[in-house]
């Protein structure tokens, strides 16, 4: 009889897999199903199904019916898992009942790769991308959205309440008891419908979020791509610069606008280092993020965003960066030698999507009889300068991305290829379970 072990190579992963499980204590990382009674007929054990979940990682085989045919027809699978058959639902169960000790297995690969010297604890790059949530748009709501649907139904209602007077004038009775046996079966429909987005209406008044979904309800209409929004979650992940390996990562249901700091510090904290390098893209450049992390030891390579359309009517050298700052007096220094002042106040600024922070507002007389104020502003007052509370950690963040262009042009390469091969290698778009914790 053929031995399912000799078709298994010396150097095949699935033996990797298999010895690397049998290390782990899973019952003090949090697995169910780790002891078995003695009586009865026993459940699989959780060393059994974390080495299949593993195999299906490997394997790019993420969906459980999938994961129970390799059981069927795999001998890798035959061997790993001493040919035990579990079904679809088992193996999916153990995903959903095991959330928080998956994660803290994760935590143990990385310190096995840190062991094995297979990160630079340098550099770090910081991304997002956004995986489709099983929740359609149709089933997402906002305000807005709410309000339109309320008024779509009131105004069917007027419409049906117009064919019943109809009805009750029309000379054939027998069709105008159908009709109206039609209308009053449509309005009850219409009440339902109503009643259902009066309650979710309600739910989203009460409570601080802006959007409610009603079969992922933690899931969140996102900017995909320009103008183009789906119901999802973002995904965010920190890699490691020597070999793109995934340091950190988590999932949101919000924009890369909060994530930066969070997300170093929780990388620092995996690597078990004091400070590093972190590179992002425009989407992370907040002042209130990039001082958190001058405070906890980040240096930061954020790209700045470009000049909205509104600047670049401006002349190049009258843009905002040509104005030499003086921080012992407060002032700005235009090109033209004037002074901009300030009174001293300070004023919340709120942009779309965004948390508040406060600005100064500088300005000056001279610009009224200026004779190049037609290449510096088209304002009537004048030229008026915006300085953030943030201001002074944004420039030096800018000047180091401007100083540092060859290492920072490696950021694509470091965090945006592991998002490159899940999306468009593997095609996984998009995500089998429900909630951001799943």
């Amino acid at each position: 009889m053929l031995s399912v072990d000799t078709l298994i190579a010396a150097d095949n992963a699935v033996r990797v897999i298999d010895l690397f499980v049998d290390l782990l204590d899973l019952k003090a990382l949090g697995f169910n199903k780790t002891i078995c009674k003695q009586e009865g007929r026993g459940p699989f054990h959780a060393k059994d199904m974390l080495k299949l979940y593993y195999y299906g990682y490997l394997n790019r085989i993420r969906s459980s019916r999938k994961l129970e045919t390799e059981c069927e027809r795999n001998v890798e699978v035959w061997w790993l898992m001493h040919q035990l058959k579990p079904s679809y639902r088992t193996i999916a169960d153990f995903r959903k009942n095991n959330d928080d000790a998956l994660k803290n297995a994760y935590k143990i690969f990385i310190s096995f790769l840190k062991g094995e010297d297979m990160f630079s604890k340098e550099v770090i790059g910081i991304d997002g991308t956004k995986l489709r949530a099983q929740n359609n748009k149709k089933n997402n709501f906002n305000e807005d959205k709410l309000k339109k649907h309320l008024a779509n139904i009131e105004d069917k209602i007027e419409t049906y309440l117009k064919e019943l007077d109809e009805c009750d004038a029309a000379e054939d009775r027998q069709a105008s008891e159908l009709k109206k046996k039609e209308v009053h079966q449509k309005l009850e429909m219409l009440k339902q419908r109503k009643e259902n987005y009066e309650q979710l209406n309600k739910k989203l008044t009460e409570g601080d979020d802006k959007q409610i979904s009603t079969v992922d309800e933690e899931s969140r209409l996102l900017t995909v791509k320009d103008n183009i929004a789906e119901v999802s979650y973002n995904i965010q992940a920190v890699s490691d610069s020597k070999h793109s390996l995934i340091v950190e990562f988590d999932t949101v249901n919000e924009s890369d606008q909060h994530q930066l700091s969070r997300m170093a510090c929780s990388a620092m904290e995996a690597l078990g280092v004091e400070e590093i390098t972190a590179e992002a893209d425009k989407g992370y450049h907040v002042g209130k993020q990039l001082q958190e992390c001058k405070e906890k030891g980040i240096t930061t390579l954020v790209a700045y965003p470009e000049r909205n359309s509104r600047a670049k009517q401006i002349d190049p050298a009258y843009y905002t960066d040509k104005f030499l700052y003086d921080a012992a007096n407060d002032t700005y220094i235009c090109p033209q030698g004037a002074t901009l002042t300030t009174n001293g106040e300070w004023y919340d600024k709120k942009r779309k999507n965004r948390t508040s922070y406060q600005i100064k507002r500088y300005s000056t007389p001279q610009c009224k009889t200026c004779p190049v104020k037609h290449l510096c502003t088209s304002a009537k007052q004048g030229r008026l300068i915006e300085r953030s509370q943030y201001q002074e950690v944004i420039d030096e963040n800018n000047k180091r991305v401007d100083a540092n262009a060859a290492l920072y042009k490696k950021r694509q390469q470091i965090c945006e290829h592991p998002f490159g091969t899940i999306k468009r290698g593997w095609g996984y778009n998009h995500t089998l379970l429900r909630g951001k914790k799943k």
